[in-house]
């Protein structure tokens, strides 16, 4: 009798699945909004991903695993839907493999490797990434982000009316933009267990918190606190980021104070550097903290704690 087929890739979990479909409805959001371009920086950042996947499965002899897809889609909806395709092509390789798969890939990696791709981007075509933004309603491409907006003190929901930031009608990155989808998705996502409420709900809660205190004491830099949950990738990056279940801590204290963490840092790069957005290096600096985090909470030493268990 001959041996069983063995598949090229590991079994799909439902929750990867219901990730999946979330990401890829944000993706065809986007491209209702910014056009077709999004739809072929989504194509080729998922080929060129996995033809990566590919030939480290065949020279590791080992099964591609079910985050495949989930980590190009993530990457594409940090990028700006005006990125040429070459850059996203090259952007979602080097987030899979210097990110993944040389950690061993899902769940094996210490940062989030669509991070890691989109601030590889940044730091070497900040040209495109830092100022190519295209704003759906009057069709220019520029920097005028409500973020930045919002950064210098001027009034967002004069530019943005509220509707709009949640809609998706303003400018921005693919899948930061749409924040009222992002809100629904996010929460059915909890409701089915799919990612843990613990660490988005402290990440939030920490963000208006410290937005509100620097805003009550006159602190320079600090604006509107609820206008800072609604604008950059706060919303993205609640649900879809610090859920990261590789990155993130094991313990239930330990995510709590990991969400308090990402908020500090995000807001300290937002008030006090030259990036308006702190979310995407706040996350790498908690995503290093994460064992420690686990360590201190558990009382054991850094070396014997897992966090890249998935449970």
């Amino acid at each position: 009798m001959p041996p069983a087929k063995v598949s090229k890739f590991k079994k799909t979990s439902p929750s990867m699945i219901r990730l999946n479909f979330a990401l890829l409805l944000l993706v065809l959001a986007g491209s209702l909004i910014f056009g077709m371009n999004v739809i072929f920086l989504a194509l080729v950042s998922v080929v060129s991903s996995l033809v990566m996947e590919i030939i480290f499965a065949f020279f590791r002899d080992k099964q591609i695993d079910e985050a495949w897809l989930m980590n190009p889609l993530v990457f594409v909806l940090l990028i700006p839907s005006t990125l040429p395709i070459w850059m996203a092509a090259v952007g979602a390789v080097f987030a899979v493999f210097f990110a993944k798969l040389v950690f061993g890939g899902y769940p094996k990696y210490i940062f989030n490797p669509a991070v890691v791709g989109v601030i590889f981007l940044t730091i070497s075509f900040p040209q495109f990434m830092n100022s190519q933004f295209l704003n759906p309603i009057t069709d220019v491409i520029g920097n005028a982000l409500p973020v930045i907006l919002f950064n210098n003190g001027g009034d967002v929901l004069a530019t943005y009316p509220l509707m709009n930031l949640l809609t998706g009608m303003n400018p921005g990155f693919i899948g930061e933009v749409s924040r009222g989808l992002i809100v629904i998705l996010g929460f059915l996502l909890v409701v089915t267990k799919t990612i843990d409420w613990k660490a988005p709900l402290a990440f939030l809660l920490s963000m208006f918190g410290l937005a509100y205190a620097g805003f009550f004491f006159g602190i320079e830099g600090f604006n509107e606190p609820y206008i800072a949950l609604l604008v950059g990738n706060v919303m993205f990056a609640s649900f879809f980021l610090v859920t990261d279940k590789p990155t993130l801590p094991v313990r239930t204290l330990s995510r709590f104070i990991y969400g308090f963490l990402f908020a500090f840092f995000t807001i300290l790069i937002r008030v006090y550097s030259a990036w308006p957005e702190g979310v995407l290096f706040a996350l790498i600096i908690v995503n290093t903290l994460s064992p420690l985090i686990d360590a201190m909470t558990s009382g054991k030493a850094v070396s014997d704690v897992i966090t890249a268990e998935v449970n």
